[in-house]
Parts: structure tokens; C-alpha cells; sequence
């Protein structure tokens, strides 16, 4: 690519006023096949983790981009399955980005906080009164 090349292949121009509208994964259809791929990718890593509400912001942005390289490889594996030709060099190139995301996140399930109280704390709390 040129060095003076103003506009990147792919990249649309800005529409109208000149302001550049970003998309998020929540502009997306959700019924798109990539799209339910990515959520329920997104959905089963945040679960994984202990669940959303547990997770840093910066732990639900590698999620994030874990899920869409998923959708990406698994878009290029079955291509190549059905025999559609592939760059397996952008192939392994995801591949390794996904694997050190995952690997930042951590590979092992973790188990939800136990928030249940205990019975006498239980009783404390609910009957403090009644014995009075």
C-alpha cells in the first residue's frame, strides 16, 4: 500500500458531515449467523470467567476481541473444509492473536463467588429482633 494513500482499502469515507460514525458489537444484527456466533462465544468466555458482573472492563474488551477472531477462524475453517481456498498465513495470524488474548484472560474456568451467608449469619440478620 502507498504511504500517501489517504483512504484504506475497505474503509468507507466519511458520510456527509464529515463526522466518522464507529460501530460497536451492539450495532450488529443479532441475527446474522456471525453475530450469534460471536455473543454466544462472548457470553460462554464471560461465564467462564466467573460472569460478567465479576469481570473488569478491560477482561470484557479481550473477551470482545477473542469472540470476533473466533468468528473470523471459524469463518476460515469451514472454507477451507468446503474446500474454498484460504490465506493460511491470516489463517495462523489469528490464530496466535486469539491464543495470547486467551491466554491473558486465562485458560481455567473460575467458579462464581460464593455469596451465600452461613446459617447463623442468616439467622443474625433475620431473626435479631425476635429474640428480644
Amino acid at each position: 500500500m502507498q504511504a500517501d494513500t489517504t483512504q484504506m482499502e475497505g474503509e468507507s469515507a466519511p458520510k456527509g458531515s464529515g463526522k466518522v460514525r464507529l460501530k460497536t458489537l451492539n450495532d450488529l444484527d443479532r441475527r446474522t449467523t456471525a453475530a450469534r456466533v460471536v455473543f454466544e462465544l462472548r457470553d460462554s468466555l464471560a461465564a467462564d470467567l466467573g460472569g460478567k458482573p465479576n469481570l473488569s472492563v478491560m477482561k470484557l474488551e479481550l473477551i470482545d476481541n477473542v469472540a470476533c477472531l473466533g468468528a473470523m477462524l471459524k469463518d476460515a475453517a469451514a472454507s477451507y473444509i468446503a474446500g474454498e481456498p484460504i490465506d493460511i498465513n491470516e489463517f495462523m495470524a489469528l490464530t496466535n492473536a486469539q491464543r495470547r488474548l486467551l491466554a491473558d484472560l486465562g485458560l481455567e474456568r473460575r467458579a462464581l463467588k460464593d455469596i451465600t451467608p452461613s446459617f447463623r449469619d442468616y439467622v443474625a440478620s433475620n431473626y435479631a429482633g425476635a429474640a428480644k
